[in-house]
């Protein structure tokens, strides 16, 4: 039995948690007598349809509260309780499960260095344990990046700790190599695996339609990722909504599950009254479904939300989020150069600037569905990463 260890920090939204469980999923699938535990804050977890072979432990939760700097999410304790506490249990977990493969998610060090002292512990006691990190293509301007990762010595602990890089992009949309300056000890750790994207068979989709008795005729889906920072895009589309409405666009809006309880009620208490027209939902982890069922996408610009969209030739407007991180405005752009989605900057969020972006979007669907994608953007991230672990998993260097 090969064991897998996934470390997802989870600060903010969903995207951390749901690209590392689609991973652990696919590989307990495909790679045989496999487990993998995943290691996450994310309060939603549970939610979630748990693959065979997959089991998560819940880290207390954290929540951002400025650029680079964090707080408790529920418990009425320091950060810096709160970050011993998980400090504690990710190296208790990695002790007990003795893992083969070790996956984390995007954040070399963990939230403010939690992951260093089970890294140091894996090289030193546990050297069998080969550990990977998987990192978007786009992680925020490189005048941003590089002086952080100097001052924080980011550099020293990819070179000193992990054995590969796993990039879940292209290298022709964005090369981090380059932007973020790796040295070449550190880039030859690199592969690329291309996008990450879950699939959703038909009948799921299928289902959904029969579920709300669904017509024949314009859908548009309308999410924003956990909803943390989500209402104002939801809260311009309700007039947006309403003037679709009268042109016999129906929608489906999602609220997120980290959406605040205030700015949650104000929304539903404006979206009551069209309910006929507009169907919302605190939350549905099916939600690709949706996008499936639907002619036209509203959303922000998270890596799982864009990638989803693309490869299901869909027509989309987003809107991204543009702090503390350039992150999902530099990818949106990179897409929308490209002809793949369309941008609306949240400086120009307003009920007829959507209304407007989405009438276009569904007068474009069908010619965008029917597009070929370009050469340069690859969904195939999970076969290749699956090939990867395989080969860490089952190295003679691995027992």
């Amino acid at each position: 039995m090969k064991r897998i260890l996934f470390y997802s920090h989870d600060s903010f939204g969903l995207g951390h948690f749901r690209r590392s469980l689609s991973i652990a999923g696919y590989l307990a699938r495909r790679i045989p007598s496999t487990s993998a535990l995943m290691l996450t804050g994310l309060d939603s977890a549970a939610t979630f349809e748990t693959p065979a072979g997959v089991d998560f432990v819940k880290l207390p939760g954290i929540a951002k509260s400025g650029p680079d700097q964090y707080q408790s999410r529920h418990l009425r304790v320091s950060f810096g309780r709160v970050q011993r506490i998980r400090e504690q249990l990710i190296h208790g977990v990695a002790r007990a499960y003795n893992p083969d493969l070790l996956v984390v998610d995007n954040v070399p060090r963990g939230v403010e260095g939690e992951l260093l002292p089970t890294l140091r512990y894996l090289k030193r006691r546990r050297p069998h344990t080969r550990i990977v990190l998987t990192m978007r293509d786009v992680l925020d301007a490189p005048e941003n990046i590089v002086p952080l990762w100097r001052r924080v010595g980011m550099y020293g602990v990819l070179d000193e700790y992990y054995d590969e890089i796993w990039i879940v992009g292209c290298q022709s949309v964005f090369d981090p190599i380059a932007l973020y300056e790796m040295p070449a000890r550190i880039a030859r750790k690199v592969k690329f695996c291309g996008y990450v994207v879950r699939g959703v068979p038909s009948h799921v989709s299928a289902g959904i339609a029969r579920e709300l008795r669904l017509a024949d005729g314009p859908h548009v889906a309308v999410s924003c990722g956990g909803g943390g920072d989500g209402h104002a895009l939801i809260d311009a589309y309700v007039d947006a909504g309403k003037a679709l409405a009268a042109d016999g666009i129906k929608s489906f809006v999602f609220l997120g599950p980290d959406m605040p309880p205030g700015a949650r009620r104000r929304l539903k208490e404006k979206l009551l009254p069209m309910s006929d027209d507009i169907y919302t939902f605190d939350y549905r982890p099916d939600l690709i479904a949706f996008l499936q069922l639907s002619t036209a996408s509203l959303s922000m610009a998270g890596y799982n939300t864009v990638c989803e969209l693309v490869s299901l030739r869909k027509s989309a407007v987003v809107v991204p989020r543009v702090q503390p991180r350039l992150e999902q405005l530099l990818r949106a752009q990179a897409l929308a150069e490209r002809g793949l989605l369309d941008v609306v900057h949240p400086d120009e969020l307003d009920a007829r600037t959507l209304a407007d972006a989405m009438r276009a979007a569904i007068h474009a669907s069908e010619a965008r569905a029917e597009r070929a994608l370009p050469s340069s953007i690859d969904f195939g991230g999970l076969r290749r990463i699956a090939r990867r672990a395989r080969r860490h998993l089952f190295s003679e260097d691995n027992g």
